[in-house]
């Protein structure tokens, strides 16, 4: 007869990031993999983001875009089931109060200018009615992103790759950076500019 042996634990200090982040379990649960993977994606992209903050050879919002991008092409923008998500991704965050931003909380301003943009639909702009005044230099930046997108997202992709991160950035976060560097996923083209 074998003897059970104990399986080893990790205390929970060790397995999180030490900053609070937009995961949220209820939300996981409802919304299973696609909302796991989008905010562990948009978490990764933020640690990066953060490990220097000023890195003066990647440009202004470069994280929201990055964001943005894995967003848009993961993500079926007609599917009633996937804009809930995104409402329900959002509308924790808007309602935190102002203090230190969670982990992936760019995520936010990606949906914002997806939505000006008519890339995600104009009802998701419900979202931000409370926001007085636009991300007016954000915008501007990632609009110049965009008129160069094919050279800047795998660029943008491949410097988060080559970050060095503990805990190392999740498998679907790297297998989404991967597929934007080599040019599988790119952002969708959107006829409409940028709602005033």
């Amino acid at each position: 007869m074998r003897s059970r042996r104990r399986l080893r634990t990790v205390a929970r200090e060790q397995t999180g990031l030490g900053l609070p982040t937009i995961m949220d379990r209820a939300l996981a649960s409802a919304h299973g993999v696609d909302y796991v993977h989008l905010a562990v994606c948009a978490i990764d992209i933020d640690r990066v983001y953060w490990l220097d903050p000023e890195r003066d050879d990647l440009p202004f919002g470069w994280e929201v875009f990055l964001t943005q991008c894995a967003l848009l092409a993961r993500l079926d923008h007609s599917s009633p089931t996937h804009l809930e998500l995104i409402e329900a991704i959002c509308w924790p965050l808007l309602a935190d109060a102002p203090g230190e931003p969670k982990l992936g909380g760019q995520i936010v301003f990606a949906v914002y200018d997806a939505v000006q943009r008519g890339a995600l639909a104009p009802g998701l702009s419900k979202l931000f009615v409370a926001w007085r005044n636009p991300p007016s230099e954000l915008l501007t930046a990632l609009s110049e992103l965009r008129k160069d997108a094919g050279a800047q997202l795998p660029k943008l992709a491949q410097a988060c790759l080559e970050a060095e991160l503990s805990p190392p950035l999740a498998s679907p976060t790297q297998e989404t950076l991967r597929s934007i560097m080599h040019g599988e996923l790119t952002l969708p083209i959107v006829d409409s500019q940028p709602v005033e």
